[in-house]
Formats: structure tokens, C-alpha cells, sequence
């Protein structure tokens, strides 16, 4: 691999071999594929992971699935730059006071919303994972502790309960595939204690499986937490969700096209898996911000007999299907015509529409 500047999930990736597998998987990694020796022994592993994720039910406690050091390495060489993946497209969205930050982590795994953040931007960490599995732990201050870059750890800890993260507030919290692995009267709490522990100006993120049970349990979370933050990605609207009191069947949800790593590929290859797109729930919140304007595209354009079709979700026609047709296509409507899944846009007063950033 002759990259100068890799991409951050490839930092992430070739990081994460260079810690956990040998010396000559590394040297196979830089010239081409790591050999199955290498892996072998890492794919039951990941296989029965997949497993107990995707038959989880909604709202029912997930029993830990990482039962060891060897399962939670394979998490860490398979399931982190896909989970990382998701938060770093997501941090175009945040404006953070600060670039040394208080990041607690809950439901931490190996530390992946850290690399996160230390691949995706530049800023100093102080790192609070927590994570009920031991082996999770030992990988994630692992990880972690021996980051080199333009980013860096200026603490870290890595604790199994959230009281055990002392008494300050954090900048940043992230909570990535955890809400769905407890169950509803526990996920509460929980909500209760990482909402209590926002920062003035401090930033909530939540992420699940792109999957419509986990993706519409998150919406009825994203509504109860609208009321005491504001939601600044997706939504542009602090009511309920319109989506959700709209349609008892969709779901709002991305799916992200990334360049997919090297050992990503191979691993998918190994195990017959698929994942060069990547589809998830988010939403994200922030302690006294101001409310976004516009609407949020949640269906991309489509071409129908009568013009063209696109869903849009907001205060400006709450949820629904805007049309344009063949005969009403304009300069106006071309931000419109060409927008992508969750971009912004704004209407102006002559009905022209306006991409805006983020």
C-alpha cells in the first residue's frame, strides 16, 4: 500500500492490525492482502458476533456476546471501522466549543467512537470508555492508549459503569449500538444519567443498526429527549418526530457508500458477508443550541410519471412527498432535484430551494 494520505478509516484499520496482529500481517497488509493463517481463527469469531446482533430483538437486554480476548480482537478487526465509519461521516454536523475534549464513550467496545474522533479531526481527548465486557475494556486501552497523530489522548479510562466516571460533565457523548442491547425500563435510565451529564454546549450522539424496529425504537427516544435538548442532525424540527406520528412503518435511516478498507473487503470475502454499504440510524443533540432551519431530504429523488418525487421531513411541510412537475422545473428546483439523503435544504421566499451547510 503506497497511500501518502490515507483515508481516516484506513488509518484506523491498518492501526488496528498494527496492534493486534503480527508483524508479518502487517508487512502483508502494505503490500496486499493479510493471509488466512492470519485470519482464520478471527472468523468464527465474527460470525457468531453477526449473529447475535442481527437476531437481537428490540428492547430486549442483549447477554454480552464478547466472551473473551479473541472475540473482542476480532470486534475490534472487523466491526470498528464500519462502526467508526458512521460517526466520522457524522462530524461534519457538530460544532464543539472546543478542541480538547471530554468524550465519554458509552458502550465504548474497543474504543471506536475515540479513533473516531482522533482519525476524523484534529483535538485532544480525554477519553471515558465504558463498557461492561473486560476484554472489550483491555483492547480499548490497548487501542487507545498507544495513538500517535496530529490528535492524542490526554486521559483515558475505561470503566464497566458510568458511576464510575467520577463527577464532571462531558463535551462529547457518544452512544453507539448500545441503546439496543438493553432493555426499555434500563435504556431509560441510562438516557436519564448520560443527559445529566452533557456539558453546556455539549453534544449527544446516538446511533443504531440500520434496522426498523432498533431505527423506530430510537425515533420514540429522539422525541423524549427533544424536550429538554435541541436535535440538530436530522431533524430541523424539535416536536415530534413527523415521521413517526405520520407512518407506523418507516424509518429513518441512511445508507452510507464508503470506501471500504482493505481487510474490510477481504474479511466480507472470507466470510461471505457484504458490507460496502453501510446502512444506520442517527440522531444527534446539543445542549443550548439553535434549532436548524429548512427540511431534511429522507427519501433521494425519483423519477415518476408525474415528475419528480422527494421525500422531505421538517416544519415546512412536516413529512412528506414534495412533487415537482415536468412542466414546473426551474433554477429553483434544482437543489432539490439533485439532493442526497439527509441534505439540508432552505426555501426561500420566491420558492426556490437552497442547499445549506452542514
Amino acid at each position: 500500500m503506497t497511500d501518502a494520505s490515507p483515508s481516516p478509516i484506513v488509518r484506523i484499520e491498518r492501526y488496528i492490525i498494527a496492534e493486534i496482529l503480527s508483524p508479518a500481517a502487517q508487512a502483508q497488509y502494505a503490500s496486499g492482502d493479510v493471509s488466512h493463517a492470519e485470519l482464520r481463527r478471527y472468523a468464527p469469531e465474527i460470525a457468531a458476533l453477526s449473529r447475535a446482533y442481527t437476531e437481537h430483538a428490540v428492547g430486549k437486554a442483549l447477554a454480552g456476546p464478547i466472551k473473551g480476548s479473541l472475540a473482542a480482537e476480532a470486534y475490534a478487526l472487523y466491526y470498528t471501522p464500519i462502526n467508526a465509519a458512521k460517526i466520522i461521516h457524522l462530524l461534519p454536523q457538530l460544532s464543539l466549543p472546543r478542541e480538547n475534549l471530554r468524550l465519554l464513550d458509552f458502550g465504548s467496545g474497543p474504543g471506536t467512537a475515540a479513533l473516531a474522533f482522533l482519525a476524523g479531526m484534529e483535538c485532544s481527548l480525554d477519553v471515558h470508555c465504558v463498557e461492561t465486557s473486560a476484554a472489550m475494556r483491555l483492547t480499548a486501552q490497548k487501542l487507545l492508549g498507544s495513538w500517535r497523530g496530529a490528535s492524542s489522548v490526554a486521559r483515558l479510562s475505561a470503566t464497566a459503569s458510568l458511576r464510575d466516571t467520577g463527577e464532571g460533565q462531558f463535551d462529547v457523548i457518544v452512544a453507539a449500538n448500545s441503546l439496543a442491547e438493553l432493555g426499555e425500563k434500563q435504556a431509560e435510565l441510562i438516557l436519564s444519567e448520560l443527559t445529566a451529564r452533557l456539558a453546556p454546549e455539549g453534544v449527544l450522539m446516538l446511533l443504531e443498526p440500520g434496522q426498523q424496529a432498533h431505527t423506530r425504537r430510537l425515533m420514540r427516544i429522539r422525541d423524549s429527549l427533544a424536550q429538554s435538548l435541541t436535535p440538530i442532525y436530522p431533524c430541523t424540527t424539535a416536536g415530534p418526530c413527523p415521521m413517526l406520528a405520520s407512518s407506523e412503518s418507516d424509518w429513518c435511516h441512511t445508507s452510507l457508500t464508503w470506501q471500504q478498507p482493505p481487510l474490510s473487503r477481504q474479511l466480507d470475502a472470507l466470510l461471505g458477508f457484504n458490507k460496502h454499504r453501510i446502512k444506520f440510524s442517527a440522531f444527534i443533540f446539543q445542549r443550548g443550541a439553535v434549532l436548524r432551519e429548512g427540511v431534511r431530504i429522507v427519501v433521494a429523488p425519483e423519477k415518476t410519471p408525474r415528475g419528480i418525487a422527494v421525500t422531505v421531513c421538517g416544519p415546512i411541510g412536516e413529512y412528506g412527498p414534495v412533487l415537482i412537475r415536468k412542466g414546473e422545473r426551474s433554477q429553483g428546483t434544482k437543489a432539490l432535484e439533485r439532493a442526497a439523503v439527509f441534505d439540508r435544504l432552505l426555501l426561500t421566499g420566491d420558492g426556490e430551494y437552497l442547499k445549506a451547510q452542514p
